[in-house]
Formats: structure tokens, sequence, C-alpha cells
């Protein structure tokens, strides 16, 4: 009985899986009209202060410079804390209050 050779060699079926980017972008000028290309990209920025002794001032401005070029205020939380030391009495207090739109 001959034995049919079922698999295939890599070189023969990488193509099914693997692309260049060219291959690509021809396919997606070819298709016309016929579809709706929807792309959407997030950002996320996350910015970091030094704790010294300007901090807050920096925060301020850069809070003013995005509100500027038009991000928008979704919430904020504020901190704050405070240790107040009499005789035989020590008191740590810890506020906290978040601003946001509902």
């Amino acid at each position: 009985m001959e034995h049919k050779r079922l698999e295939r060699g890599l070189e023969e079926i990488s193509h099914i899986f693997l692309s260049d980017g060219n291959k690509v972008e021809d396919r997606l000028h070819t298709s016309g009209n016929h579809c709706e290309i929807k792309e959407t990209v997030a950002v996320r920025k996350k910015l970091s202060f030094y704790n010294h002794h300007n901090v807050q001032q920096h925060i301020k401005e850069s809070l003013a410079k995005h509100l500027e070029e038009g991000y928008q205020l979704r919430r904020i939380c504020l901190q704050k804390k405070e240790t107040v030391s009499k005789p035989n009495n020590i008191i740590h207090r810890e506020e906290e209050v978040i601003i946001s739109i509902k």
C-alpha cells in the first residue's frame, strides 16, 4: 500500500499564517468601497512629579496646560495628611476628597 504524505513543510504553509505588511496594505487599498474601516486608537499618559517644594505648582501648571489643550476632567482625588502633637496625645488625620463627573 502506498502512503501519501499528509504533512506539509513549514515553507509550504507559512504563507497561510504569515504575511508581510505590504500585502496587508495592498489588500486594504484594493478593497475599495467594499468595506468601511473603523480605527480606534487609545493613548494613556501617566504624569509623575518629583516631590520637592514646588511640586504642587508644577501639578497645577500641568493641569491647566492639559485643560487648555482640550482635555476634560473626569475625576480628581485630593489627599490631606496632618499630624497634631499635643502633650501625651498625637493625632494623625488623613482626609480624601474625590471630585468626579456623574
